[in-house]
């Protein structure tokens, strides 16, 4: 089934039947806003000076009571979707012709814009339908919309006797809000048959899809607020429509597998691909004969796991004989049980279901056959102060209704909330005991006790559920983790889930043990952070100690492709007893995220690749008992003979929150002046008297060294941070900024850091100087112990060994401290270490020279293109030197790695699980193209490098002591302001210029042809273009949204464009901009527009003239930008703008408005790391 159609349909389908159920209370007097009254005169209701048929007015106030309970906007949703589902059914019923009287009532088997029920109409025999209205409303000719409204509405009635949890009688208020129009072309009616064809209804799983894909929309906004989520948008927030493959291979390992186990010559297994043979087991449940099988589904959402599992057991009822007709009663009646908070989604269950029922036996409708599935919607109830002890008292119940009866009683306040996680305080027979002798009693005359008497049943048959144990419990449990819950739900868990608190999957999975028998079998979908995450440690221990894992598919990636592509999924199957045994692992995780895993899984089922015998109990071997199913015997006894990490080092952050915006800048953003880089303990810092210091925030996957370039504002100790920390409204509880700023001790020291979350594999870092401040989003390990040399230990952190073993502790890559802190750090031989060190310190070496070859590094020097040894006679010349330079120290890294690999793999006994070999991919070193040689060009041009001195020469604030002599090999731009502009317009420091001045400089005169070539094929367009369009593209890139090369520029037309160096802008920068550049381009962009006005009038031949009008209209509009760039610019001029350059770029280029370029991405984004 193709479910695009159905995932562009479904939303759209939402707000249409929302609006039409709108647009109708409209048409009644009710709106959001107000609610017009209702008179009743004779035999008309009269509302808003509308007259309307007196029998309306009954329904309006049901309607208005409805809305004045639960809000004007959730009853129009509610209605809409009771409609949808409605007209679903009914769609799914008459494709499949389910309908009695054999007549499509929605479309037409031909095709004919007409329903085929309205062309039969006087055939049709529905209650309450009378033959001579029909005939009436027919013959008039002009009535068809008021008799198609009556065949609908007498439909729904007759599928209330196969379905009243979806069709109630229609005379209420959901009859007052079908639509007219129902025949029009752009009808909801037609709009739904179009959309939803024979194909896409070939089997119910179609429901499912079509309500995930309905409340997509709504489920969007709810996770958008990213706050607590309410009671009522639970079911939106938590509803995820299994895929098929999976439901099967659940079902299948799960009911197929108890009924083998009872059945071993059965031939069900010929009929479920999807089963994982397993272990001979002889403690498992006896089955005697099918009925005796009780599967519930405590999520039960739109009923998938129950409709295949009702596959299933058609199967074993048939290979035991039953008559096939009895089959579906049969199982609805003895073996399958859903419960579910969300309406809507019991409904669809329910549906589900009974289509099933009758897909399997045309005779299930026959009121003999038909059976109510069991689904129970599971609704809070609650009861005034002394309700309960007037109905009892009146019923003569005083004694039932003791303390404990009267807690079960109020169990079920946040039935919506909590959901089948309620555990009743009585057991099954108490229950049932109650529930028996309130039922007998006769309530007599005394109406005003019905209310309650139903509330209290109500709850009844709701505990009655919950107390079951059931033999076979399968679900999708919702996902939520603890920050999105609502206060009561996370109490809940925590007073009574106090190992899976931490997602409401894992509370139900935790529930689920308490609902099944001893012995029984469970199966899941959920999400794999259980598996691994600290927070689910004690769940993990408890689940091995209590049942043991049949098969465990770890799905990883695009577990639910349809919308939840980034969702890592889990499937597993329990038994519900203690022991020992070994399971059956399949990992599908390894591989990209777009991969189908249905068809992996059958591959690896079928050949056995990543499959794994293992019993969980090993687990307990490893830090965090991890289900780290991939790992050997040899792997995880590494843990019971090496000493932890955190053994040997310290693993350290310096902060938990940090203002980014007013703490942090990139270290190009302010005045060098201002940076101290040497301070080495809180002391030095404190006496350099400066305001900014080294930080390490963290980074992407880069190993060895990197990622200097952030820096922190410490000045005074910290005093301006402190005072924030203490004074954060959005953190009131901290009084102290010891709650947020801690470790201050390891301030500046060296260490070994590593980015706490990364979007590639694990990478570390060594700090090898002082004078770094620790970050948020960073991990350091400082006090490494003489038991292992600090490179040795980088080594191993950088090692294929370690990331094999983080897999088990840190999946989401997101490395913690105490997680690494878990590593196995095993004694290497001498010769090992020593081995090791000299390659990590070389690796160190190539890794910090490559960083350095790069002007966002703060230790730059030069460009390696013109470096002595790389520059060769041209551009192109020292560019492949280059290229074979980094080429080189690749393989050379590559070397190195594969060695440490090699070393660390043969310590850890893992040859043969591990590759030493590291891919190209793996190498994290730096290939820019010929872009960066245009930087720094423009560098040289601006001041900020000299062609004949290394490092950075000028980066101070506002001009001040910038002296043009000191520049004598390639003069340096007089105002920091250069020209890029479309047209050579004459002025001589225009930045294509000034590059054919810097290659003459650099290479000579003469190669300036080929360099100039060489540079233009490798951007792929000609150089002026490329300043014009692209250069400012790059820098933001490069010194991620924080430029120090602003961009000036008049508008789209690109009249005027300029660079202005941060560092010497000053108050005079805009003022002689506009006097020397604007103005004067102004002058010789109207002298052209002269000129060819006369060439146009010379022109000897059309196509001229018309090229000369075009280029003549380019110019009047720029012309014109231009004219308004220069108003705007000199209004800026006279405020005389200075710049702070303690504020950051962020502050600063916010200060000049539409007069600079990317000002959004810069002024409003994040930074890029």
């Amino acid at each position: 089934m193709n479910r695009t159609p159905l995932k562009n349909y479904a939303p759209q389908a939402r707000r249409d039947f929302i609006q039409a159920m709108t647009d109708r209370a409209a048409y009644y007097g009710l709106t959001v806003n107000k609610v017009e009254p209702v008179v009743e005169q004779g035999d008309v209701a009269i509302i808003a000076g509308r007259e309307y048929s007196r029998t309306i007015a009954g329904k309006r106030k049901a309607l208005e009571d409805r809305i004045q309970r639960q809000g004007f906007e959730p009853t129009m949703e509610a209605l809409a979707y009771t409609w949808f589902n409605r007209l679903v059914a009914i769609r799914f019923m008459e494709l499949h012709d389910y309908l009695d009287h054999g007549y499509r009532v929605l479309s037409h088997p031909e095709g004919k814009p007409t329903p085929e029920i309205l062309q039969y109409a006087e055939h049709v025999e529905l209650p309450g339908l009378k033959p001579e209205t029909v005939i009436d409303l027919k013959l008039d000719g002009n009535k068809e919309a008021e008799l198609y409204r009556l065949l609908l509405v007498a439909q729904c009635n007759a599928l209330h006797r196969v379905m009243p949890f979806l069709f109630e009688p229609i005379d209420d208020e959901t009859e007052l809000l079908l639509p007219d129009n129902l025949l029009h072309s752009d009808s909801l009616i037609r709009t739904l048959v179009s959309n939803l064809d024979a194909e896409d209804c070939e089997s119910v799983e179609v429901l499912g899809w079509l309500y995930q894909f309905y409340i997509a929309e709504r489920k969007d906004q709810v996770m958008a607020r990213k706050s607590a989520v309410p009671t009522e948008d639970i079911p939106a927030v938590t509803q995820l429509f299994t895929p098929h493959w999976i439901v099967r291979y659940l079902v299948e390992n799960l009911l197929g597998r108890l009924w083998l186990l009872n059945r071993p010559g059965s031939r069900l297994r010929e009929q479920m691909p999807y089963y994982i043979e397993g272990d001979p087991e002889t403690d498992f449940l006896k089955i005697t004969r099918p009925e005796d099988i009780r599967l519930c589904d405590p999520a039960v959402g739109s009923g998938h796991m129950l409709t295949y599992a009702f596959d299933l057991l058609t199967l074993i009822y048939q290979e035991e004989g039953y008559a096939p007709a009895e089959i579906p009663a049969l199982i609805l009646r003895h073996n399958l049980y859903g419960l579910e908070i969300c309406p809507r989604a019991a409904q669809l269950a329910g549906l589900a279901l009974v289509f099933k029922a009758r897909e399997k036996s045309r005779r299930f409708f026959q009121s003999e056959h038909l059976v109510r599935p069991h689904i129970i919607e599971l609704c809070e109830v609650r009861f005034a102060e002394d309700e309960l002890r007037d109905y009892s008292d009146a019923l003569g119940l005083g004694d039932l209704f003791d303390p404990p009866l009267l807690k079960l009683l109020h169990q079920f306040e946040e039935a919506k909330n909590f959901g089948s996680l309620i555990q009743p305080c009585l057991d099954e027979r108490a229950i049932a005991n109650a529930r028996r002798a309130i039922e007998a009693k006769d309530l007599g005359g005394q109406l005003f006790l019905r209310e309650t008497h139903l509330k209290v049943l109500r709850v009844l048959e709701q505990a009655e559920a919950l107390t079951q144990r059931y033999h076979v419990v399968v679900a999708n449990p919702p996902y939520m983790g603890g920050k999105a819950m609502n206060e009561a739900l996370k109490a809940f868990g925590k007073e009574n889930y106090e190992n899976g608190r931490a997602d409401l999957m894992t509370m139900f999975l935790d529930r689920s043990f308490t609902i099944s028998k001893k012995g029984a079998m469970l199966a899941f979908i959920t999400l794999d952070s259980w598996m691994f995450l600290s927070s689910f440690e004690e769940l993990r221990s408890e689940l091995i100690r209590i049942g043991r894992v049949s098969s465990l598919i770890h799905i990883g990636w695009n577990c639910f492709p349809h919308g939840h592509l980034y969702n890592r999924g889990v499937g597993f199957v329990f038994c519900n007893v203690p022991g020992g045994g070994k399971g059956s692992f399949i990992n599908l995780s390894n591989v990209a995220a777009t991969v189908e895993k249905e068809q992996l899984f059958l591959q690896r089922k079928h050949t056995g690749e990543c499959l794994y015998a293992i019993d969980p109990r090993s687990f307990k071997a490893l830090p965090g008992t991890p289900i780290a199913y991939w790992m050997s015997s040899i792997a995880i006894s590494n843990f019971e003979r090496c000493i932890s990490l955190n053994q040997i080092a310290d693993g350290k952050s310096g902060m938990s929150s940090c203002n980014s915006d007013e703490f942090l800048r990139k270290w190009h953003e302010v005045a060098l002046s201002r940076i101290c880089f040497e301070a080495s303990t809180l002391k030095t810092a404190q006496e350099s008297g400066d305001r900014w210091f080294r930080y390490n925030k963290g980074g992407g996957g880069r190993k060895w060294h990197g990622y200097n370039d952030i820096l922190i504002n410490w000045e005074a100790n910290g005093r301006d941070i402190k005072a924030f920390v203490v004074n954060n409204p959005r953190d009131p509880d901290t009084t102290h900024w010891s709650r947020r700023l801690f470790n201050l001790d390891y301030f500046f020291r060296k260490g070994i850091t590593w980015s706490a979350v990364t979007s590639s594999r694990f990478s570390s870092r060594m700090i090898s100087e002082a004078g770094v401040i620790p970050g948020t989003g960073s991990k350091t390990l400082y006090d490494v112990e003489a038991k292992i040399s600090p490179a040795t230990l980088l080594g191993f952190l950088n090692s294929t060994v370690t990331s094999y073993y983080l897999t088990a502790f840190s999946p989401t890559l997101n490395f913690e401290a105490g997680d690494v802190g878990k590593l196995p750090i095993i004694a290497l031989s001498s010769d090992a270490s020593a081995d090791i060190s000299k390659n990590v310190n070389e690796l160190i070496s190539i890794s910090r020279i490559d960083w350095d070859n790069f002007e966002t590094s703060w230790d730059f020097r030069d460009l390696p293109l013109l470096r002595p040894g790389l520059k060769g006679a041209t551009l192109e010349a020292s560019w492949r030197n280059w290229d074979a330079h980094c080429t080189a120290a690749i393989r050379r890294m590559q070397e190195l790695e594969t060695e440490n690999n090699r070393l660390f793999i043969a310590a850890y006994g893992l040859d043969g699980e591990l590759q030493p070999e590291v891919p190209e991919e793996q190498i994290t070193l730096a290939r820019r193209d010929i872009a960066a040689f245009l930087s720094y060009a423009i560098g040289c041009m601006m001041g900020r490098y000299r062609l004949d001195q290394p490092g950075l020469i000028y980066a101070h604030s506002g001009n001040r002591g910038f002296d043009p002599s000191q520049y004598p090999t390639f003069p340096a731009d007089a105002d920091g302001i250069i020209p890029l502009l479309q047209t050579d317009w004459g002025f001589s420091d225009d930045a294509t210029h000034r590059t054919h001045e810097f290659l003459r400089a650099t290479f000579g005169e003469a190669p300036l042809t080929d360099n100039l070539r060489f540079i233009e094929e490798a951007l792929g367009k000609d150089l002026r273009k490329y300043f014009l369009t692209d250069f400012y593209k790059d820098h933001l890139q490069t010194y991620k949204k924080r430029p120090i090369y602003w961009l000036f520029s008049s508008g789209k037309q690109r009249a005027f464009q300029c660079l202005v160096y941060l560092h010497r802008y000053h108050v005079g920068t805009l003022a002689r901009m506009r006097t020397e550049y604007v103005i004067p381009l102004q002058g010789r962009i109207t002298a052209r527009i002269d000129q060819l006005e006369g060439d146009k009038v010379k022109a000897s031949s059309t196509s001229h003239r018309k090229q000369l009008q075009k280029e003549q209209d380019n110019l009047k509009k720029q012309q014109a930008e231009l004219l308004t760039f220069e108003e705007k610019l000199k209004h800026a001029a006279d405020q005389k703008i200075s710049l702070d350059l303690d504020d950051g770029v962020k502050v600063n280029y916010g200060k000049f408005g539409d007069l600079l370029a990317e000002s959004k991405a810069i002024t409003g984004g994040k930074d890029d790391e």
